[in-house]
């Protein structure tokens, strides 16, 4: 039995790792948008600093979980890149680019933490403004 894939099978294969991965994104703008618009937009989200605390850890720990899965799914996007480079310079077909690992990393950190301190700072400014 014959156990090698062709160029057609792994570039199917990265389309849907690249859906998959995709989907993790779309999860991930739409919990910090929405985490965001809740506790800026809602005065009832920061009527002491338990609040937006609470807010935060709850974020922080979906973004973890989201971060392990996104980060597992591109770098198994880029291997399937890879093998489609490789198998494709044969053809003359296009090349695919994938991000760094380390790039999709430190772009997913930076928008964490503004998230973060954005949910932080109009939280304390509200309490400092309420106790004024």
């Amino acid at each position: 039995m014959d156990n090698s894939v062709n160029i057609v099978d792994v570039f199917q294969m990265f389309q849907v790792q690249y859906s998959q991965v995709d989907k993790l994104w779309n999860y991930f703008g739409i919990i910090s948008l929405a985490v965001a618009g809740f506790t800026i937009g809602n005065e009832k989200a920061t009527r002491t600093i338990r609040e937006p605390i609470a807010i935060v850890i709850g974020y922080l720990t979906f973004c973890v979980g989201n971060y392990i899965a996104l980060i597992d799914g591109h770098k198994f996007l880029v291997v399937l890149a890879d093998k489609y480079n490789e198998m494709a310079s044969s053809y003359a077909l296009n090349y695919l680019e994938v991000s760094p690992a380390l790039d999709i990393t430190l772009f997913y950190i930076f928008v964490v933490i503004t998230f973060t301190i954005a949910i932080l700072v109009v939280s304390y400014s509200r309490l400092k403004l309420r106790h004024h």
